[in-house]
């Protein structure tokens, strides 16, 4: 394995833990100024937020360091980064709309062709260590970011042409080319805004971000501690004394730690472990609006699969909605090999390749596999904190035979996933979260130069639409833009996504002001 081939194995793994869109603002942001809502109360918390208390939440890795935006972080350690940083851009992808929410930018605006844009700052606010915030450490956090040296975890930075600092509370991003989708990219987790008088080895050992906690402990393999930061700009907030993330690897401890009140939230429940919770008092399971995929990658530079009719075969050979009734327990909805979620405002009705086994046989046949195909699939115990990969991959297994295709599953240990089977094998599992708006999927996953284009397939004219897609100001082109893209994958591409899956959390119903996703917001919690 190639040393290019591991970076982007391990910025795989750490896209996931790190993302959490909708179109709808940012099109209309992309002239004029934009000043986004005060965040709404949650369904269920019509009640008046109450200060003070510790909240426990469950967290299945220990802390491995404290500077944000890196790569090689936990999960742990991106849930840490949430209390102690903020970002620029807050985008709710839990929230239906998927509003963006102004942070430590209080408003922005674009140029007419949206080839500028201006970001006003929040005056009045301090790190942790006391340093004022301005717009020196947005230029310095951005310069970091930027820089081919340092190894982050966010995408679309190239975009920019020019990073100006008009005066201490404004800053100007002078783009290549027309881009309706930035403020959307503002708001990823990795561009958490660092001080620029901290150097990064300063900061790995004291944090200092500009968050509502600040840590007080870290025991570790037991806890990390955040208190209240009492210097935080927003004076109401945050409503919580302390957070405590309580270091527990196991998904059933997690759950009868929750069942018997020691903590207050599990931030992942898979489907197996439901029944575990039925009738638990106190507890409800909170359905994500954002959701999750699985992907089984068919790599076209590699026999079989560098044929389309064998591609095709497999596709035809599974019961998408047999698989949502039994994966799911009917909790999701089909996929038609579209990496675009019913959810988003660009979605399109694709026509999928029906499911019908007889079809599967005649295309194996015409490719030169009459009496049938021998395949591997690679996965991992790592596909477990995905939508449900490992037991699609069984059902798989029994859907293909009808077709023919004789699968092996091949678990690989987690340690050596990434390493060993990820991007290499022609066959192996995958999964992403869903986004509402296509940019933040597409570029990197669907084009021919995609880091994370898992299947290899590539095609110019999906890669001239995906650009397309992001300088088209008019909503409806971009619609019929991102309509052809979707069509395409789900009839040539070399991904099986055959159904989309709700995240879901579980939690205390004393966890008050919070949407669940995969992205929590920590200053607006509170336990009644």
């Amino acid at each position: 394995m190639n040393v290019e081939t591991h970076r982007l194995s391990v910025n795989r793994r750490q896209f996931l833990q790190m993302t959490g869109g909708t179109a709808t603002l940012f099109l209309l942001s992309a002239c004029g100024a934009v000043v986004a809502p005060a965040a709404p109360t949650p369904a269920g918390s019509a009640l008046t937020p109450k200060r003070g208390g510790t909240l426990r939440i469950a967290t299945p890795d220990d802390l491995t360091g404290f500077y944000p935006n890196r790569l090689g972080q936990s999960f742990t350690d991106v849930r840490v980064a949430d209390m102690l940083y903020e970002t620029l851009i807050r985008r709710a992808e839990a929230e239906e709309g998927v509003p963006l929410y102004p942070v430590l930018a209080e408003s922005w605006e674009a140029n007419e062709d949206a080839t500028l844009y201006t970001f006003h700052l929040r005056q009045g606010v301090t790190f942790h260590h006391g340093t004022p915030f301005t717009a020196k450490d947005v230029e310095h956090t951005f310069n970091r970011l930027r820089d081919p040296a340092f190894q982050g975890v966010v995408s679309g930075l190239d975009a920019i042409d020019q990073l100006v600092v008009v005066d201490d509370f404004t800053v100007e991003f002078h783009l290549k080319s027309t881009n309706v989708t930035w403020p959307y990219n503002m708001g990823q987790q990795g561009l958490k805004i660092v001080p620029h008088d901290r150097t990064d080895e300063e900061l790995a050992e004291e944090p200092a971000g500009t968050g509502p906690f600040v840590v007080a402990e870290w025991v570790q393999g037991e806890r990390i501690v955040g208190k209240r930061n009492e210097k935080y700009w927003d004076p109401e907030r945050p409503y919580l004394d302390e957070l405590q993330m309580l270091i527990l690897p196991e998904a059933t401890t997690q759950i009868a730690a929750l069942m018997s009140g020691s903590i207050e939230l599990v931030q992942s429940v898979e489907r197996e472990n439901l029944a575990l919770l039925e009738g638990a008092a106190d507890v409800v399971v909170l359905e994500c609006r954002q959701g999750l995929y699985p992907v089984f990658a068919m790599r076209v530079d590699q026999k079989p699969f560098d044929d389309v009719r064998v591609r095709q075969a497999v596709k035809h050979a599974v019961d998408r909605a047999g698989l949502v009734a039994a994966i799911l327990q009917g909790r999701g909805s089909i996929g038609n090999d579209q990496p675009i979620d019913p959810g988003s405002p660009f979605w399109a009705n694709v026509e999928p390749l029906a499911y019908d086994v007889e079809k599967a046989k005649a295309l194996l046949a015409e490719a030169g596999y009459p009496e049938g195909l021998e395949l591997t699939l690679h996965t991992s115990e790592l596909m477990d904190g995905g939508p449900g990969v490992n037991a699609a991959a069984v059902a798989l297994q029994e859907m293909l035979k009808a077709a023919g295709i004789t699968l092996t599953i091949e678990n690989v240990p987690g340690a050596s996933y990434y390493a060993e089977a990820y991007l290499q094998v022609p066959f192996f599992t995958s999964w992403f979260p869903t986004f509402s708006e296509p940019d933040a999927i597409l570029p990197l996953a669907y084009i021919s130069t995609g880091a994370y284009n898992e299947s290899g397939w590539g095609d110019p004219q999906v890669d001239e639409w995906v650009a397309a897609g992001r300088t088209e100001l008019d909503l409806e082109k971009r619609k019929t833009i991102y309509a052809e893209i979707q069509q395409r994958i789900s009839a040539e591409g070399g991904v099986l996504i055959p159904y989309f899956a709700p995240y879901l959390q579980a939690a205390s119903t004393r966890l008050q002001g919070h949407f669940p996703g995969l992205r929590l917001v920590f200053r607006d919690l509170w336990l009644q």
